[in-house]
Formats: C-alpha cells, structure tokens, sequence
C-alpha cells in the first residue's frame, strides 16, 4: 500500500492540473495577412490559412459584382479564430474594435451569413456610393449566402429567411448571363446618382419597369439556380506566418470588447505594466458602453498620456471635453493617425466658429464619407452663406443621393431645385445695391462740386492794405480767352488760350488769396466756359503732372 501513495498522489496532482481553466495555459498565437484582413489564431495554421483565403475570395466576389477591383476598409479586420473563444464572444459579427473591426471565429466553424452579410455592408458603405435602398438590401442578402470551397465561389443560394423582391431582382441579375457581364455598369450609374430607367438602359437597353417585372416573375417561380464567380488565384501557403508575442494576443483578445472578458485582460495587462495606453482606451471604451462617460474620459486621458497611437482614443476623448481648444487639437490628432476617417473632420466642423473652416471641414468629412446625407446637407449650407450656387448644388445632389429616406431625399430635391432662384434673388440684390451705391457716389460728387462753387462766388473779405512793395511779384502775364475750368477738389485748373493761339494751363491753389483786377463779376463754375477776355498775372512753376505752367496770382476780366 505504501508503494502505491506516490502513484496516487501523482495521479492526483496531474488530474488537479487537467482541471485548470483553459484560460490559465500558455497558448501561442500566430498570424497571417493579406489585404485588409488579419488571421490570428492559436490553433491550426491551417485553419487559419484557410480561412484568409475563403475572406478574400468573398472580398474579390463582391468586388466583382459591384465593379469595384480592391475594396478596402479603414481599419484592419481582424479575425481571430481561437481553439476555443472562453467566453470572448462579440456583441455583432463585425464589431467596431478599439481600432479595428473585429470577427470571431473557432477553427472548425466556416465564417457563415451573418459575417458576410455584415462584411458585405461593411465594403459597401466604405467603398461606394449610396444606391436605391431596395439593391442595397438585396446586394447584402444575396452576397450574405456566398460559398467559397478552396478557391471556388458559388452564388445564388437562398438565404435562411424567405426570398423577397429585394434578393431575387440580385439574383436574376447575377446569375442570367444575359444581365452579369453588365451588372456593374447599372450599379455605377445608380452610385452616380442616375435615375433607375435610364440606368437600367444604359446597363441592358430596357427599362426598369421590364426589370421590374421579370424580377417578380423570377421570384414567384422560385426556381433559384446557382452559379460560379470566377476567382482569384491564391493558395492558403501564399500567406507568410507571423509570431504574435504574449502581450499581443491578450490585446487582440481585449479588443474585441466581449464585456466583462476583455475588461479582465485590459486589467491584467495594467498589473503587467503592459500594453497600458492600449489597455486605458479599451476600458475607456467599455466605459462608455456601459454609460459612465465621466469614467471614459478618464481613461482616455490616461491613454493619451501614455502616448496612444489609436485615432479612436483622440476621437472619444473630444467627445465628452468641453473646451473646443483641447477637443480641436484631439480631433486634429485623430486625422492625423488616420486620414482616411471622416469623423474628426465632421466634430470640428461642428465647433468650428470659423466659416471657412468650417466649409473646409464638411468638405473634407463628406468626401471621406460620401454616404453620410447630413455632412452633404451641411456643407450645402456653408456654400450657400458663401453664395457659392454653383456647389451648393452639387452638395444638394450628393446629398439627396446619399439620403436612405424617400421624405428627405424629397426635400433635399427640393433644396437643390430652389437653387435657381436663390442666385436670381443674389444677383438682383447685388444690382440694386451697386446702384445705391452708384447714387451715394453722385449725390457725394454733387455736394463737393456745390461747395466748391459757393467758395467761388463768395465775396472777398476786407483785407488790411499791405503796401504794394510787400505784394508779391508775379512774372507771368497773359492775355486770351477763358475756356474751361477744370476743379481739382480744393484746386482748380484753367485752360486759356493766348492771343497767339496757344493754349495755356494755369493752376488755382487757393482761390481765397487770388486777386481779382478790373470791372466785372466773377463766375467760376467748373467746366467749358463761354469765351470771355481776361488778363491773369502767374508765377511760373511748373507742374508736369497737372501739365500746368504755373500758379495764378491775379485775373482781370476785361
């Protein structure tokens, strides 16, 4: 018996250690990449590989369909295909992650529906334009059952729900080699924003009622065949391998933000002094999602300290902070790490005070996310302040394209027709303001050339004699006709012509201190003057510029 007790006991200590969560075992992870997608894995490579390939062979599939040769994403995807997931389970099948879009998989279960379909939103939102609702649920439906076995794709397998119009008009289009090799030409000209009939004319040369109707008839047959896109030669072995360190793993696990499991792996990375600015968002991020944006803000401060690279963190942080100056630098921030985000630019343009900032920041957030009818609408706006018509239009028909609702889309079809005559309304307004300003011009010029004459005819003051060698001594004398007096605001000009036929200019600098000479009354009224003798006594002095020969000093009318 007592030969027996160290085998018990050792049969004891190892079934203790079997009993030990899975959790507590070291695991090793790996990876794999290609395109905007991610593999990681601590089971089979294998599996791993596999399933790199059957997300880029549905990425190529729809890329197919909808004419697009390389949809991309704005984060990674990462998909993450556990042995066994303990508990990380994501709240959709595509979640947003602390900065990437998150997939969980085990290695014997083959992404399904739900992926793709949400995959299938994913692309189309970040790489096309907005299309009549009624293809984009059908295009979601239709691309959610793709089957890809090794390289091969299959289309056209119902989906788990009943079939509806929606699904059957994609369908009959993708699958009848009749409407396939132009499919992508109709949905390039519903993104542009072409109205169904004409689309569908350009695309097949008939019209979308004839569409239409087969589409009905197509599905109330029910007779719903499939058919096989090409692919893209690949191979799971084209994918190099990468190690994943520790720290990595459990970080890749966090953020898939499964409640209160990654919450537990952000802890522990802390207690490890580990991945701590990464750690701070992601529970900055369970914060929020658990209603506590006082506790969020605090630890995104704590991210941003510790010097995170993630544009998300910045983005959150400017949420919830008051001061635009701090928000604004987190958002520019933001944009930094990831121009390719529309977000950033639309929170600043809803604090900038700023027109063309803000103009400049719409304009920004809508061409990153041409799908998003507010941004168009508010950018619509900005021009129209600017009384830019031309773009404000351009705004107003993005922006209806854009619109998921018909009552909006109406209304801001209504917006852009009233474009027209809003201009008109601009332009009026400008003619009868330069015109008021016009006539503000002439009354000013009046009431100058009014004071001017009334300086003219007023009379002499009484001056103390001064004796005649205290007077100055004009050199200049000349005798002819007046003919025009030209008024230089304070000055005048006059144009004489001499008894020998040559004209004359001479300039009045004050017509205070001339002295007038002989019978007669004086009358200088600006312009042509009816010929009338008079002898003036000048200074000469030249004035190139007023091309005149020197200064009055006397004037006798005779």
């Amino acid at each position: 018996m007592n030969k027996m007790r160290p085998l018990a006991s050792f049969l004891f200590l190892l079934g203790s250690i079997c009993a030990l969560p899975p959790l507590m075992a070291e695991s090793h992870w790996v990876k794999f990449a290609s395109g905007p997608f991610e593999v990681w894995t601590d089971g089979s490579t294998r599996a791993a590989r596999e399933d790199l390939v059957r997300f880029e062979e549905f990425r190529n599939a729809l890329g197919q369909i909808v004419g697009e040769d390389d949809l991309q994403a704005p984060q990674p995807i990462r998909i993450l295909v556990f042995k066994n997931p303990n508990g990380f389970a994501t709240q959709t099948p595509v979640v947003q992650g602390r900065n990437t879009y998150g997939i969980v998989l085990d290695e014997k279960t083959a992404p399904g529906p739900a992926i793709f379909g949400e995959l299938t939103r994913l692309f189309l939102n970040t790489n096309t334009n907005r299309m009549p609702a009624g293809f984009e649920r059908g295009l979601i439906a239709f691309c959610s059952t793709l089957q890809v076995t090794g390289i091969r794709i299959t289309a056209g397998s119902p989906p788990a729900s009943a079939p509806d119009l929606d699904w059957a008009r994609i369908h009959l289009l993708v699958t009848d080699p009749e409407y396939y090799g132009k499919l992508h030409v109709l949905l390039y000209n519903l993104r542009k924003g072409v109205e169904p009939d004409p689309a569908y004319r350009n695309a097949f040369g008939k019209s979308a009622a004839e569409i239409e109707a087969q589409a009905k008839a197509h599905l109330a047959a029910g007779n719903f065949q499939t058919t096989a896109l090409s692919s893209r030669p690949m191979s799971p072995n084209d994918f190099t391998e990468r190690q994943v360190s520790d720290s990595d793993a459990r970080l890749a696990r966090a953020d898939l933000l499964a409640g209160s499991q990654s919450a537990a792996e952000y802890e522990a990375l802390l207690r490890d002094h580990e991945k701590i600015a990464e750690s701070e968002e992601g529970l900055g991020l369970l914060s929020l999602r658990a209603q506590k944006p006082a506790e969020a803000k605090q630890h995104f401060e704590a991210a941003m300290m510790a010097g995170t690279a993630s544009a998300r963190c910045y983005i959150e942080y400017a949420k919830l902070e008051p001061d635009n100056e701090k928000a604004t630098q987190a958002l520019l921030r933001a944009a930094g790490i990831n121009p390719k985000l529309d977000e950033p630019f639309a929170l600043m343009a809803a604090r900038d005070t700023d027109p063309a900032k803000r103009l400049s920041h719409w304009k920004a957030a809508a061409e990153r996310n041409p799908r998003n009818a507010t941004y168009w609408q508010a950018l619509a706006k900005e021009y129209l302040a600017n009384h830019n018509f031309e773009e404000a239009a351009k705004a107003w028909d993005q922006a209806a394209q854009a619109a998921t609702d018909p009552a909006e889309r109406d209304r801001m079809r209504q917006a852009r027709a009233a474009i027209e005559q809003q201009r008109l309304d601009f332009q009026d307004q400008q003619r009868r303001q330069e015109a008021d300003d016009l006539e503000k011009l002439k009354q000013q010029a009046r009431a100058e050339v009014h004071t001017l004459e009334e300086k003219y005819h007023e009379p002499e003051p009484q001056a103390k004699p001064v004796p005649w060698s205290d007077f100055p001594h004009p050199s200049g004398k000349l005798t002819g006709s007046l003919k025009q007096i030209d008024c230089l605001g304070t000055r005048s000009r006059l144009v004489i012509e001499g008894d020998d036929h040559k004209t004359t200019k001479l300039l009045i600098t004050d017509p205070g201190k001339i002295a007038i000479i002989g019978g007669g009354t004086l009358t200088l009224g600006c312009g042509s003057q009816k010929a009338r003798r008079v002898a003036v006594e000048y200074f000469p002095k030249v004035d190139s510029r007023l091309s005149t020969a020197g200064e009055v000093a006397t004037i006798s009318f005779q």
